[in-house]
């Protein structure tokens, strides 16, 4: 006779976020407060890898920094921007330069962060966007 059988995993249901960042404290730190606030969590080192990650991770956000080495965050948002699925993905743009770095890229996000910055804070710009 054997014991009861454990019961069979839920998938994640939560919203999917695409993380992306260079700095791998820094996507360990965020995607393990992601995945306690109930978000499904993807992670890429860079730009490029984000691209190549994006129909599998069909992200409901995208959190970028900005300084990266090969694709940066901004050049990122603008070739997701360029395409039909995720034209209109909220996103949240970090960085340890100041926002007037990105005016140069004219590029559309939805808010900005500068590290260091706290975790309530970087909650509820996730919060705010995905309201919209």
């Amino acid at each position: 006779m054997s014991g009861p059988e454990a019961p069979a995993q839920e998938p994640l249901r939560g919203p999917s976020v695409l993380l992306v960042d260079d700095e791998l404290s820094t996507t360990e730190v965020l995607g393990l407060i992601l995945a306690g606030e109930g978000y499904r969590v993807t992670v890429a080192a860079d730009g490029r890898q984000a691209l190549a990650q994006l129909d599998e991770a069909a992200p409901d956000v995208l959190v970028t920094d900005f300084m990266m080495p090969g694709m940066n965050g901004a050049e990122l948002v603008k070739a997701l921007r360029a395409g039909e699925r995720f034209a209109d993905i909220p996103v949240l743009l970090i960085s340890g330069a100041p926002e007037s770095a990105l005016r140069a890229y004219e590029v559309r996000h939805d808010a900005f962060l500068r590290k260091p910055f706290s975790l309530d804070e970087f909650l509820q710009a996730l919060q705010r966007i995905r309201a919209r």
